[in-house]
This record gives C-alpha cells, structure tokens and sequence, in this order.
C-alpha cells in the first residue's frame, strides 16, 4: 500500500504489496503476496481498499478503511501460483476529546476492528485457529504502539 502503510510495523507476513489501481480519491485495488506458513502453500490476497475521513455532527472526525477482495484482470485467480485467500477487513477510528484546549493525555481514540479472512485452498483448521489466536493480539498491540508513536510529538489535529 501507499502512504502510512509503508511505515506500518504491521507488516511481518507480507511478501510483496502492489498498488493495481486507484479507483477514485478514496479507494484502490492492491494485491499482497504473503509469506508461507509451513505446511500450507503460500497465498495472496486481491482486495479493495476504501479509506475515508467521516465528519459527523458533534463529533471529532472519524476514519474508517474497508478492505474486501475482489477480482482484478492483472491477476486472475488461478494464474499467480498462489492459494487466493479472500478478506473483509472494516478499521475505524474516533477521536474522543472533551476539553476545547487539550494536550495529548486528554485525547484517545476508539477503535473497532473487524476482520473476516478465509485462507482459502487448504489448511489444518487447529493451524488457522493456533495462528489467529497468536497473531491478533499482536496485531492489536502493535497498531495502537504505532498510532501513540506517530502522533504523540505532532500538534493535535481534528
């Protein structure tokens, strides 16, 4: 992915990440090799990223990023080499602050995370479950680490 994600510590399973198309401002299909997990055969994902700013009425603004895969003509499935694992993944962000001139300890941030992913072709569901059970809360601490790293020495923006 572009922007931000580069700088992302959350990327340790990736192998490649290509940017197939910008669709519009907000969205763009990518498509992501992962790394192999022994014994399953290594897979890759083809998905749509939508990123957007939400301004609500009385609230900070929110982020939110939709990840579904698709379908892309440069890489059909079936013709990479890889097991198509497919995903829906839905981030979003809050900014929560009740004070008009606030420093960094007055704000935090609400996150809701979903993520649906089926790996597709073969794998031991004991595998599936031993790895999502072990890498989720990871993912969760090193995502809020990074977002406390990457902001607290920037002036607080809305």
């Amino acid at each position: 992915s572009s922007g931000i994600n580069a700088e992302w510590p959350l990327r340790p399973g990736i192998e490649a990440d290509k940017k197939l198309e910008t669709l519009d401002d907000y969205c763009a299909v990518y498509h992501q090799i992962l790394k192999r997990v022994w014994p399953t055969a290594q897979r890759d994902l083809v998905y749509a990223s939508h990123k957007q700013r939400l301004d609500m009425p009385g609230e900070h603004p929110s982020w939110i990023v939709c990840n579904v895969s698709c379908d892309h003509p440069s890489v059909p499935e079936g013709t990479s080499g890889y097991t198509r694992a497919t995903i829906e993944v839905v981030l979003f962000c809050q900014t929560v602050c009740d004070k008009t001139d606030p420093t960094r300890k007055d704000v935090s941030c609400k996150i809701v995370y979903s993520a649906s992913v089926n790996p597709g072709g073969w794998a031991p569901a004991s595998a599936v479950r031993a790895i999502s059970q072990r890498e989720y809360p990871k993912f969760l601490k090193k995502i809020a680490t990074f977002a406390i790293d990457h902001v607290k020495k920037s002036e607080i923006k809305y």
